[in-house]
């Protein structure tokens, strides 16, 4: 048969791989079109660039997972309407505008999570916005740990302080 979207990953494997990644939502009248949420929550700025990629505050987020997830029961819609354009069009208006903000919100989340993650290399490491640039687009490994870990040796890490530390006098 021919389905409308063709996701890329199984469905059984996006629940099974969202379920033990992500909390599920309780339904939110303000963000109705998200169903997953982080199970750890993000560390602060204090907390050191290695510590927060390893809590996986710059891993990708649920919202690709959660569109194809919706792409799968579009189609599943489609087999239920047998082919009604019109059936299917009212049965899936929810979902497209779902999958829309997905998108508009995946889209900004990984927009800031790059600039973040360029700042934060910048500001731990001895690398400029140039050097971090090169890097970064020369870069071949498999995850982002490696790169921090590879970009430390090379260019070395600041010695600062989280916190003033107190006088006495």
């Amino acid at each position: 048969m021919n389905l409308p979207y063709k996701p890329t990953l199984e469905k059984k494997f996006l629940e099974k791989y969202l379920g033990a990644n992500y909390y599920k939502k309780k339904y939110d009248r303000f963000m109705w079109w998200r169903s997953y949420t982080p199970r750890k929550p993000a560390l602060s700025r204090n907390h050191p660039l290695r510590d927060r990629i390893l809590n996986g505050d710059y891993d990708i987020g649920p919202y690709t997972f959660e569109i194809q997830l919706a792409q799968h029961k579009m189609n599943e819609k489609w087999i239920e309407c047998r082919g009604y354009e019109d059936t299917y069009r009212e049965a899936t208006q929810i979902d497209k505008a779902r999958i829309k903000r997905l998108k508009e919100d995946r889209d900004k989340d990984e927009a800031n999570k790059l600039l973040e993650l360029k700042k934060a290399f910048i500001f731990d490491l001895r690398m400029t916005k140039e050097q971090y640039d090169k890097e970064v687009t020369n870069f071949r490994g498999k995850d982002l740990i490696t790169f921090y870990y590879r970009m430390e040796d090379k260019y070395g890490k600041y010695n600062r302080r989280l916190k003033p530390v107190p006088k006495f006098s």
